[in-house]
């Protein structure tokens, strides 16, 4: 069977159980069971598939078929530069997640420290210290499986410059401060589970999704937490929901430490992170 036949095959099925985007669900799995880039694709349509080819493009297509999402079924994803081991057990890195960087670039100077809390995969953390090799870059995560992705992609990435700890919050880092902190904490409240798309509801780790109080306990918790974790001139970079912004600025406002915050958009024009400096 040749690229072009396959990939109708496929396409076929998805048609059949109504997804969205049968032909773009299709030639994602081509592309990835050939290596032929996306946009190749036309380009190869003759090309004949191995046994082991079509194998494995009908496994990725009964777990897609199922809801599965694209980066799990294929075991990698995208972020920023990188791209990162993923799987279950580690929450997927969104696009608006991909501006964290650039803020926390903008802000620190040359040799500075951050840390990120919850640092699941590992993307966040990863991504700042590739692109900025003077930082020292610390994460913490407390689940074990996502400790374990952030690991091997920190093996994988050759970083001398970033060191990842299992353990809640800033837990593992002891009395060390930071010239930075980073998060993207789970903000969704627990009421909202079965409104999410099956994609996200059924895959995703829950902890790194869901949180009690609207999605705001632990954004608060480590709000509170950030002072004792931060130097005298410092600065805290959030990612929130859409929902959370004037509790957030309340909330870094009450701990006194603060002297000046903003909720930031992204690229979507959404009310998106809460950025909160310690200025002299």
């Amino acid at each position: 069977m040749n690229l072009e036949d396959f990939q109708k095959e496929l396409e076929a099925e998805f048609k059949r159980n109504r997804f969205e985007s049968p032909e773009l669900e299709s030639a994602y799995i081509v592309s990835e069971i050939t290596s032929v880039p996306y946009i190749e694709l036309p380009l190869n349509r003759k090309r004949r598939l191995t046994e082991s080819e079509i194998r494995k493009g009908r496994r990725f297509l009964a777990r897609r078929l199922a809801n599965e999402p694209f980066q799990y079924i294929f075991g990698w994803t995208q972020f920023r530069f990188l791209d990162l081991k993923i799987g279950r057990g580690a929450l997927i890195p969104r696009p608006e997640t991909e501006m964290l960087p650039d803020l926390l670039g903008g802000y620190l100077k040359h040799g500075a420290s951050v840390c990120e809390l919850g640092t699941g995969s590992g993307a966040i953390s990863l991504a700042l210290a590739s692109e900025r090799p003077d930082l020292e870059v610390w994460g913490s995560e407390l689940s074990g499986e996502a400790f374990r992705w952030s690991e091997r992609n920190r093996m994988e990435q050759s970083l001398a410059n970033v060191r990842f700890f299992q353990g809640s919050l800033f837990e593992p880092f002891g009395g060390k401060k930071f010239d930075a902190v980073v998060a993207n904490l789970p903000y969704i409240a627990n009421s909202e589970h079965e409104t999410l798309p099956p994609n996200v509801r059924d895959y995703e780790p829950h902890e790194a999704l869901f949180a009690d109080d609207d999605g705001f306990a632990l954004i608060e918790q480590a709000i509170q937490e950030a002072p004792r974790h931060l130097k005298e001139c410092s600065a805290l970079f959030f990612e929130l929901g859409e929902e959370q912004g004037s509790r957030a600025l309340d909330c870094a406002g009450r701990t006194g430490f603060f002297t000046r915050a903003a909720i930031l958009h992204d690229m979507y024009e959404v009310p998106r992170f809460l950025a909160a400096y310690r200025e002299r």
